[in-house]
């Protein structure tokens, strides 16, 4: 039989080495986003000279490859109601049909709650408490 405060001691140990990890991604993630917000800026200054220069390219010296002026149009994602929405008009008068085809697109099986979407997944959240931030001026 196993000890209940032996037992206590290991989930607190694994608890605080959870906390541990939790506590070193958030300060990554700070870290990377202080370095996106710098690359972009980097990145707005060079794309403003590629234009005024009229150049679409820089091939980098070394192993440095090359970086590309682009123009993309990007789409917004499609969203369930959207597709439930177009589905709906085209196929006002088969309601079922419309039913049928978003079970097949979310891989909902026949008499399951429509409204759910995608997977359940158990997982362990931490949320810590709003800190006030200090401004230095």
């Amino acid at each position: 039989m196993e000890n209940p405060s032996q037992n206590t001691e290991e989930i607190k140990e694994v608890l605080r080495q959870w906390i541990s990890a939790d506590d070193e991604i958030r300060m990554l993630q700070a870290q990377i986003k202080t370095i996106r917000e710098r690359k972009n800026m980097y990145g707005a200054q060079v794309l403003e000279f590629m234009r005024g220069q009229q150049l679409d390219n820089f091939v980098i010296e070394g192993a440095g490859g090359t970086i590309a002026r682009q123009q993309r149009t990007v789409r917004p994602p499609l969203r369930r109601n959207a597709i439930r929405t177009q589905l709906l008009l085209q196929f006002a008068d088969q309601p079922q049909r419309v039913a049928e085809a978003l079970r097949a697109i979310e891989g909902i099986q026949e008499g399951d709650d429509m409204s759910i979407g995608g997977t359940t997944r158990e997982l362990l959240t931490r949320r810590l408490p709003r800190t006030q931030h200090v401004t230095l001026g």
